[in-house]
């Protein structure tokens, strides 16, 4: 290219109109690049995701893990039923010794043909347990939130790893070249922040894009083309533009990073349209609207069936990040009052998930996950105000997962008789993950990243696969 025709690009990009995307817009979309689809390294059980985050730490012993001994021992101080080492590991701003035994806050019944015991606060759920796989002997290495939010996503306790969606967008890549392979929809900013969600040291292409899912909004921002831009005028633009970028990226063909800018700019064109479709609600039937319910929780399950739907490999909801709405202390609420307003608040979402998923035949490839940064103690806190809370709780506690081709209706390992210790089957996250990317067709051990010398993974040097839940 002579000199003489030299061109600012960020100087050109700013004059141009496509799409209506501001600048800065449109150089974040290069991190959404097209991917194409890769295969595994082996035969795959689930083709998708869609993981729900509750952010503060339900309580494993107001939701799924039944604990009637608790009753037994109700008032006792912890200290005269566990040791010292029991005692250790949990918030360090706070002593555990003094605090009593409380027995759980709500019954539990057991529901379908699978016997699971489910708290009265999840009606809905309760009668879809037979397509659930409850993990009760969860476990993980810090009762802090924000640690315990970066090793939920990313497998390592110190922020910038990738997270487990980027690490899947980069092991099988994209089925859709006009939608990111790897959405997030959340209500507010958590406690360890959108580090959450990001790339790492994986190309840009692979970190999340955030949408929104608000009535009478573009889900990705500046996706409206200006008025009086014609569609054909879009398309001239854009094909000047990258007809620039190709001369420029064969003229240094060591910059890799201009091709995915290429692609992003093709895709900020191509989401004007199957952006506003897929997210669109309105497209469903009345009756599937009402399944679903009409809190924001509820739309971001149905926008992540229609997501999955239309081939978006990885989809993540952030629940209760705003003030980190799980977090059941007796000073931010209370145990009851929190865990009863947020199970109503998300039991018919992600209930009609499953269903929905099951009737139209995409449960068998479709993964849900519903995960929280760690429990609650079995005992009360100490020096409590007016109202019952519990304490942050990382030595055993559960999650659960659906469909995927995992076994159904099946509880996988258990906490001792007070909801202590994981003492059955104990799942690490590290296993979980590894479980996950197995489902997906990916071997944990071979999905790795050259970064500084070392082969960066997911489960780091940790993770083993729990065969036996996987069907």
């Amino acid at each position: 290219m002579n000199d003489s025709l030299h061109i600012d690009r960020r100087q050109f990009l700013g004059q141009l109109s496509l799409g209506g995307l501001a600048l800065n817009e449109m150089l974040t979309l290069e991190a959404q690049g097209a991917l194409l689809p890769r295969p595994g390294h082996h035969r795959p059980r689930a083709k998708n995701v869609i993981m729900v985050f509750m952010c503060g730490g339900a309580s494993h012993l107001e939701t799924f893990d039944h604990k009637p001994k608790l009753k037994q021992w109700a008032g006792k101080k912890a200290s005269e039923i566990f040791s010292k080492d029991d005692l250790q590991g949990f918030n360090p701003e706070k002593t555990v010794e003094n605090c009593q035994i409380l027995p759980p806050v709500f019954d539990f019944k057991q529901h379908g043909q699978c016997g699971a015991w489910v708290s009265e606060i999840y009606p809905r759920l309760a009668t879809v347990v037979d397509e659930i796989t409850f993990l009760k002997g969860v476990h993980t290495d810090s009762a802090i939130h924000s640690v315990g939010e970066i090793i939920w996503h990313t497998g390592h306790q110190l922020a910038g790893f990738p997270s487990m969606g980027s690490w899947v967008t980069y092991g099988l890549g994209s089925e859709r070249a006009d939608l990111p392979a790897y959405v997030v929809m959340k209500d507010g900013v958590s406690t360890a922040g959108d580090e959450v969600f990001q790339q790492g040291m994986l190309p840009g292409r692979h970190q999340a894009a955030v949408a929104q899912v608000e009535k009478g909004k573009s889900p990705f921002p500046h996706l409206t083309p200006r008025d009086g831009l014609s569609i054909e005028e879009q398309a001239g633009q854009l094909a000047a533009l990258n007809r620039l970028n190709r001369l420029h990226r064969d003229r240094y063909p060591t910059q890799p990073e201009l091709t995915a800018r290429i692609e992003a700019l093709e895709m900020a064109f191509k989401l004007q349209t199957s952006a506003g479709e897929v997210f669109d609600l309105n497209r469903e039937s009345k009756s599937v609207r009402e399944l679903y319910g009409d809190n924001l929780f509820s739309r971001h399950c149905l926008t992540a069936r229609r997501l999955v739907e239309s081939g978006v490999r990885f989809v993540e909801i952030i629940d209760g990040a705003t003030g980190r709405q799980w977090d059941a202390h007796g000073n931010r609420g209370g145990l009851i009052g929190n865990h009863r307003s947020n199970a109503a608040r998300t039991d018919q979402g992600i209930s009609a998930l499953i269903t929905d998923l099951k009737s139209r035949g995409m449960l068998d490839e479709t993964l849900i996950i519903w995960a929280t940064e760690f429990g609650r103690t079995p005992f009360e806190e100490a020096n409590r105000e007016s109202k019952i809370g519990r304490g942050h709780h990382h030595k055993g506690f559960t999650l659960w997962m659906a469909g995927g081709g995992l076994k159904r209706g099946m509880s996988y390992g258990a906490t001792d008789e007070l909801g202590m210790h994981a003492v059955q089957n104990p799942a690490h996250i590290h296993d979980i993950h590894a479980t996950v990317l197995h489902l997906l067709g990916l071997d944990h051990e071979r999905l790795t990243f050259r970064h500084n010398s070392r082969d960066v993974r997911l489960t780091d040097v940790f993770g083993n696969v729990l065969h036996e839940i996987v069907a």
